[in-house]
This record gives C-alpha cells, sequence and structure tokens, in this order.
C-alpha cells in the first residue's frame, strides 16, 4: 500500500514538473518566440513559434524553449558628440541676415567658427562641409521591435540593437546635420530636419533587417563647444552695440527733428502773442488818452489838483526823501492857496 502511494505520489510530482516546463506565460507588455532545439520552430508567423498574444500557451519540454521580446516602445539614447553642421554664413537662401540673428537667450542660437580637426580624424565622419561649424549634439530614439525572429537573428539581445542603433542614429544624424545650418536646426525647420534622420535611420534598420522600427527620432541639446564660447559671446556684443549704436543714431536724429518743430512752434506763438498784446496795449492807451482828456476838460483846476496830489504821495511816501526848491515853486502851489484861504 504505501509503494502504491509513494508511486501515485512520484508520478503526481513528474507530471506537475512536466506541467511547468510545458507552460510558459507571455503578459502584455511581451511577446516571445518558441525555439525547438536552438530554431525558430515552423513557420514564422505561426502562433506556436512567434506568440503576441497574451496568457497562457504550451511547449514541449527539455527540446522547446522560449525567448520573450519587450513589445513595448523602447529607447536609446546617443551620447554627445561633436558634429560639424553647415555654416550659416554661407550664401544662399539659408544664410541669416545680420539683422536676424538668433536670440541671446539661447547660447546655441548663434553662429560659431570651425574648430581644428583632430589627427588622423576622417572628414567624413563629421560631416561634408569643411567649412562648417562645430556644436554638440545629445540625440535620443523610440523604437518597437516589430519582428522578433528578424530581431532574435539579426542582434539577438536588446543590448545589442542599442549599441547598433547608436552607431546608425550617429551616422545619420552628422550626414542630415552636416547640410543644415544652425538657424535652421533652431526654427521651424528643426521638424524637417528630425523626419529626414527618422527616415534614413528607418531606411537603414530595414536594410540591415534588423527587425525594429523606429518610432521617433528627437534631438535633446545643440549647444555651442566650450572653447568657442568666449567669442560667440564677444561676437554677439559686438553686433548688439552696432544695432544699439544705430538705434541711438536714429532716435537722436528723430529729436532734433522733434526738437526743431517745437522751437519753430514756439517762435510763432510768442510773435503772435507779442502782436496780440501790443494791439491791446495800444488800445488801452487811446482809451486812456480819451479818458484823461474828458476829465480834463469837464474841470481843469479839479483835475489839477489831483495830478498835484498824487505827485504829492508818489514824492513824499519816503520820510527820507528831501527836496531842495524854493518857496514860490509851482510844486507848492496848492500848499500856498491853502495856507492862503
Amino acid at each position: 500500500m504505501n509503494k502504491y502511494l509513494v508511486t501515485i505520489l512520484a508520478i503526481a510530482a513528474l507530471g506537475l514538473i512536466v506541467l511547468s516546463q510545458a507552460i510558459f506565460i507571455v503578459d502584455e507588455r511581451s511577446q516571445a518566440i518558441v525555439l525547438q532545439l536552438g530554431n525558430p520552430m515552423g513557420n514564422p508567423e505561426d502562433p506556436a513559434s512567434f506568440i503576441k498574444q497574451p496568457g497562457l500557451h504550451l511547449k514541449v519540454p527539455v527540446i522547446q524553449n522560449v525567448v520573450y521580446f519587450d513589445r513595448r516602445i523602447l529607447s536609446v539614447e546617443s551620447p554627445s558628440a561633436q558634429v560639424v553642421i553647415s555654416s550659416a554664413r554661407g550664401s544662399g537662401p539659408a544664410a541669416p541676415k545680420k539683422a536676424q540673428a538668433p536670440a541671446v537667450t539661447d547660447p546655441a542660437a548663434v553662429p560659431v567658427t570651425p574648430a581644428p580637426k583632430a589627427e588622423g580624424e576622417d572628414p567624413g565622419s563629421i560631416g561634408n562641409n569643411e567649412s562648417g561649424e562645430p556644436i554638440i549634439v545629445d540625440t535620443f530614439a523610440r523604437y518597437r521591435i516589430t519582428d522578433p525572429l528578424q530581431f532574435l537573428k539579426t542582434l539577438g539581445t536588446a543590448e545589442t540593437a542599442n549599441s547598433r542603433l547608436q552607431s546608425i542614429l550617429n551616422d545619420t544624424t552628422r550626414a542630415v546635420l552636416g547640410k543644415t545650418t544652425l538657424p535652421q536646426l533652431l526654427s521651424a525647420r528643426r521638424a524637417s530636419v528630425m523626419n529626414e534622420i527618422l527616415q534614413r535611420v528607418n531606411a537603414k534598420t530595414k536594410q540591415d533587417q534588423m527587425g525594429i522600427q523606429i518610432i521617433d527620432v528627437r534631438i535633446v541639446r545643440a549647444d555651442l563647444t566650450a572653447d568657442l564660447r568666449d567669442s560667440t559671446v564677444r561676437r554677439m556684443n559686438s553686433e548688439l552695440k552696432e544695432r544699439a549704436t544705430e538705434t541711438r543714431a536714429m532716435g537722436e536724429e528723430k529729436a532734433l527733428e522733434i526738437r526743431s518743430t517745437a522751437e519753430k512752434e514756439r517762435t510763432v506763438i510768442i510773435a503772435e502773442a507779442q502782436r496780440q498784446s501790443q494791439i491791446l496795449k495800444g488800445k488801452g492807451d487811446e482809451e486812456a488818452i480819451r479818458t484823461y482828456s474828458a476829465a480834463y476838460n469837464k474841470d481843469k483846476e479839479f483835475y489839477g489838483f489831483i495830478r498835484s496830489l498824487d505827485a504829492y504821495k508818489a514824492t513824499l511816501a519816503n520820510p527820507d526823501t528831501q527836496l531842495i526848491l524854493s518857496p514860490d515853486s509851482d510844486f507848492f502851489e496848492h500848499f500856498q492857496n491853502k495856507s492862503t484861504q
């Protein structure tokens, strides 16, 4: 009885082990390929060998194994590299005008002088424009594994795929930026530049049968090299000072024009006011003379008396005033008449 129970338990345990080896799980984030003795089993389109649907699946233990691949969008970043782009000072429609220099807020938005090549460096590895401008570029790409079987044959692992993609992305970025100016890279045309890099990288991965699709390519940073920052800032300062001088000259010219116009208007206004004042003064003098004449003709003695009082008031108002006159002077005429009466 005990031997029979042990045999049943042994068979059950063996069955559980076999079952555990025959069942595998594919979740929503993964896709799998079933390999038989190291080779893909059946047609790549056969669900038994190329599995994208999540859930439980079966395989033959020992002789078959499962390789998993991520079905999500993966990323790869290319390390910072110095790239020579087309010179912004060249001729043609791509060359920017002097007054349209890139904004100061972006340190990468100004032309720079080309850096010397390292000894033994291949000119083709940094662009095909020897009179270009060196910049530091950081790029990254997003990709998806579309053909796991082809991916397994060509690349094998995600680490190998990232290494290959970094190399392809680096070479393609250098080739495209070699014919692109920095103002174009920092303008609305940046999207078309990114699209061209994306198409070239996709074409290369398809040619190499890598089993992946590039979803997106972006340039994270496009900055000046450290050796060129000082010269770039000096050149920007010089251009800004030149523009400031021109602006100040235009302002001074406009100010002089405004001051001249104001001075002319002021002279005209003052002349007109003086003319009006002379007219009014003449009319006032005329009216005063007419009034004085009427008063004098009405009572000459009283008028003479009033005029004498005004003269006394004006002359004798100050106690310190001293008059040296003869007693019979006409100035004391009314005093004499008063004393006589």
